[in-house]
């Protein structure tokens, strides 16, 4: 381990304008050929500390090389991206999430690893999410860490209830029988699980399972209308029998876990991804467990997805020595030790290997849920057109419409299609 350093953290205070500016200094060569990078990332105190430790590794590993860093919290991250960017001053490095990828690619703005193979091995990722990063015959990203979706649920009611343990095989038939028993064993105190129409991700796991998804390779979209009307008849049928939580309590859905019908004691069960556990787990302090998604066709459905990605600048003036920051970040396994789990489970198989021993609590149990999951996930899809942010706030609003009957499921679905191709195309 080496010896520590001082930190070069840029503590951006969210909302501060002046503190957004000037942290973001690209990077520079000194008359002595050394050469400073910027590497930019959001997230909490944690990650920011083991992120900060890794960089001190790679600096003393690649003498020469300079690495300054900073991160907010969250929030306006991607305001601040997009203003250096628009700026002519982009960080060399930076942390982009899956969701956007392809916005910050098609505006050029991301350099394309593929041309640095030299640099990055791409061979060290997780088959499932080795074509995370790319579009087209470009890698733009690499993931730096690895969730999909999860049933989590309280193991306590569905014991009492008397109903089965959910595991892989099962089917969407089983969930709403499990589901409808465990409101009927409460006296409709609590319901079998959280109406999922608010995820707009499970949706994609379902069109999957019928060989279809959100979207094409090129970002157009790839589901039609009565792919739309079956998907609400599902939601609505579970809602009618009492398997899910009704309009009444979705409101409280916002996209806080702490405000989720789950954590407030309504339901069994939600439907999320994996990293959420942790939330769930602060906000309501009993052991909880996870189980994967029904299906009910030959196809999982389920994927890998990188709970975000690193990337370099095209702009970069060292667009070598930002691709070896990345190999480090991705595939160093002294590197991934340090990271552990900050950023979900690790994408490089031999770092995954290396902490599997260490790992507990509910590191342990999102390790041994993934890779229990790991022969039936399928590959990361396309990764999503700019518009999918408004899809995605449009499906819950649409799900909302019908569940409080102010549309009926044809209607909502006609709505819900024209926006879709206005936002992204047919």
């Amino acid at each position: 381990m080496p010896a520590h350093r001082p930190r070069r953290v840029a503590w951006v205070a969210l909302g501060s304008a002046v503190a957004l500016t000037a942290a973001g200094c690209g990077g520079s060569a000194a008359d002595d050929g050394s050469v400073t990078l910027l590497f930019t990332w959001w997230g909490d105190d944690s990650r920011a500390r083991a992120t900060q430790e890794v960089v001190d590794l790679f600096e003393e590993r690649n003498p020469g090389i300079t690495v300054n860093t900073s991160f907010t919290s969250g929030g306006n991250y991607f305001e601040k991206l997009s203003t250096e960017v628009a700026g002519g001053n982009p960080p060399d490095v930076f942390q982009l999430d899956y969701s956007n990828l392809r916005e910050f690619a098609d505006r050029g703005v991301v350099l394309d690893l593929a041309d640095h193979g030299d640099d990055v091995d791409l061979d060290g990722v997780a088959e499932a999410m080795r074509d995370a990063g790319s579009i087209d015959d470009g890698v733009y990203g690499l993931p730096m860490g690895q969730n999909t979706h999860a049933l989590i649920y309280d193991p306590r009611l569905w014991e009492e209830a008397g109903v089965p343990t959910p595991e892989y095989g099962w089917t969407w038939d089983d969930f709403f029988d499990s589901a409808r028993a465990i409101t009927e064993s409460t006296d409709g105190e609590v319901y079998g699980s959280t109406d999922f129409g608010w995820s707009w991700e499970t949706f994609q796991a379902w069109l999957r399972q019928r060989d279809r998804d959100l979207y094409a390779e090129d970002g157009s979209l790839a589901f039609d209308e009565s792919d739309v009307r079956e998907y609400l008849t599902l939601l609505d049928d579970f809602r009618a029998g009492q398997a899910t939580t009704p309009a009444s309590l979705n409101g409280m859905i916002d996209g806080a876990v702490e405000n989720t019908p789950f954590a407030k004691g309504r339901s069994a069960t939600d439907l999320a991804w994996d990293s959420v556990l942790a939330g769930y787990d602060t906000a309501m302090g009993r052991p909880l467990a996870m189980a994967p998604l029904p299906s009910d066709t030959d196809r999982f459905g389920q994927y890998a997805k990188p709970s975000m990605l690193i990337s370099a600048a095209r702009a970069s003036d060292h667009p070598r020595e930002a691709a070896m920051l990345i190999d480090f970040v991705i595939n160093d396994v002294d590197a991934g030790r340090i990271l552990g789990t900050t950023r979900g489970l690790p994408p490089n198989q031999e770092v995954r290997e290396a902490l599997a021993d260490d790992l507990e609590g509910l590191d342990r149990q999102v390790y041994d849920y993934e890779t229990g999951l790991e022969e039936h996930l399928e590959g990361t899809p396309p990764a999503p057109p700019e518009g999918n942010g408004t899809l995605k706030r449009e499906w819950q609003r649409h799900n909302d419409a019908v569940s409080f009957g102010n549309k009926t499921i044809e209607e909502a679905a006609a709505d819900f299609m024209r926006i879709a191709e206005q936002e992204v195309g047919a």
